[in-house]
């Protein structure tokens, strides 16, 4: 009971709070912001480095300050809604959504909807891993869920994992060899991730191929 307690206590209010920020996204109104300055603060992380060892530290985060005209017509100034490792250059271009009482601009990107999703993602699996507990602590049958699990895993999550993966390393490579690399990249670090996206693919071919698979 106490796992199953833990699971609920975990699941219901991420939920909430996952399904409230998609729906701001979704439906506030967007405004074209312009960076006008920034504010930084170190801030405490934990990760795991390439043995597997606890890293603990501290980050210098940069959240950039946004200007934009607002529903009324008036300019409005406000904290962006992501905080960034790298600094915001003043002047750059952001889409924002902006309700009515809201204390700061959340960004409508790329980064800020897929930051989302991982978090749906997440939910799900921790969905799922209720859905096990209850079903296993009332004497069911587990082989559906198994198989619903390991579908989930080798049908979408990892084909999607990698997709993303390729598309992020190949966008890069693509801004550095085509449009002129607006972010100075080095020469080495585009020369990596064409090499990565490259090794992806075949493995691309082979997730999104099942009949193929299932024949060999």
């Amino acid at each position: 009971m106490a796992i199953i307690f833990a699971l609920i206590a975990l699941f219901v209010p991420f939920s909430y709070w996952t399904g409230q920020a998609l729906y701001a996204l979704a439906t506030k109104p967007m405004y074209d912001a312009t960076v006008v300055g920034h504010t930084s603060e170190y801030r405490a992380y934990e990760e795991k480095d390439s043995r597997g060892r606890t890293v603990r530290g501290q980050r210098l985060m940069h959240t950039a300050q946004v200007r934009f005209v607002g529903p009324d017509g008036e300019p409005l100034e406000l904290p962006n809604s992501l905080a960034s490792s790298e600094e915001p250059v003043e002047g750059a271009l952001l889409r924002v959504v902006y309700a009515p009482g809201d204390r700061v601009a959340t960004e409508l990107s790329a980064r800020s909807v897929g930051q989302w999703l991982g978090a749906s993602v997440m939910l799900f699996i921790l969905g799922y891993c209720l859905w096990a507990t209850v079903w296993y602590a009332l004497g069911h049958p587990m082989a559906g869920v198994q198989a619903f699990g390991m579908a989930f895993v080798f049908r979408f999550l990892l084909p999607g994992m990698t997709l993303l993966m390729a598309l992020a390393l190949g966008y890069s490579a693509l801004k550095y060899f085509v449009l002129g690399n607006p972010d100075d990249f080095p020469l080495w670090v585009a020369c990596v991730c064409t090499l990565f996206t490259v090794a992806l693919l075949p493995l691309l071919v082979l997730l999104f191929t099942p009949g193929k698979r299932k024949r060999r």
